[in-house]
C-alpha cells in the first residue's frame, strides 16, 4: 500500500470576522484565492459580534491556541476601538481591516455602489442593491466574481489588504 502523501503548510494566516456576514465573505474569498496544497493554510472564525474590541481580543484568544504567521480581523468602523485594545493589536502583531461603515459597506465600495455614511443606510443601500443576504460563502458566487474582486483591488484598499495577507509576496 503506497504511503500516503503529506501536504505540508508553509505559510498560516487567521483570519477573524466581526459576524456571519464577514465570516461568509471571508470563507468565499478563501475558495477563490487559496486552492489545496498552495502552501498557505487559512483558518476563518467569527467573533460574534459585540464591538471591536471583543473581535480583537476573540483573535488574541485564538492565537493562544496555535501559532499563526499571519493574523487578520475584519470588523465594522461603525464603533470606535479603545486605544488600548489598538495598542494590544499592535503588539500582537494583528492586521485590523477596518469596513467602512460596516461589512455592507465594504460590499458596495467593491460592486462600485455609493455608500452611505452610516451602517442603518448601508445596510438599507444594500438591501436595494442586493436582494439576497450574504450569510454562507456560496451565496456570493453571482454578485462577487472574482473577476469583479480582481478589478476592483486598486479601488477598494481594505479588500486590497484582505488579498494582500493570503498572497505572502511582501
Amino acid at each position: 500500500m503506497p504511503a500516503p502523501v503529506r501536504r505540508s503548510v508553509s505559510h498560516t494566516v487567521l483570519l477573524v470576522g466581526e459576524g456571519t456576514t464577514e465570516q461568509a465573505f471571508l470563507k468565499y474569498i478563501k475558495s477563490l484565492y487559496i486552492s489545496r496544497g498552495c502552501g498557505v493554510g487559512v483558518t476563518i472564525r467569527n467573533a460574534h459580534g459585540k464591538g471591536p474590541d471583543h473581535v480583537v481580543d476573540y483573535a488574541i484568544r485564538q492565537c493562544r491556541n496555535a501559532a499563526y504567521d499571519r493574523v487578520v480581523v475584519l470588523l465594522d468602523t461603525d464603533l470606535k476601538m479603545s486605544a488600548a485594545m489598538r495598542r494590544r493589536a499592535r503588539t500582537k502583531k494583528i492586521q485590523i481591516i477596518g469596513s467602512t461603515p460596516c461589512i455592507e459597506g465594504l460590499l458596495l465600495m467593491i460592486l462600485g455602489e455609493y455608500v452611505p455614511a452610516t451602517s442603518t443606510e448601508c445596510k438599507q443601500q444594500y438591501g436595494s442593491a442586493l436582494p439576497e443576504r450574504l450569510t454562507f460563502p456560496g451565496d456570493y458566487i453571482g454578485s462577487f466574481p472574482k473577476g469583479l474582486l480582481d478589478g476592483r483591488r486598486d479601488g477598494v484598499p481594505e479588500l486590497a489588504q484582505l488579498l494582500d495577507c493570503l498572497s505572502f509576496t511582501d
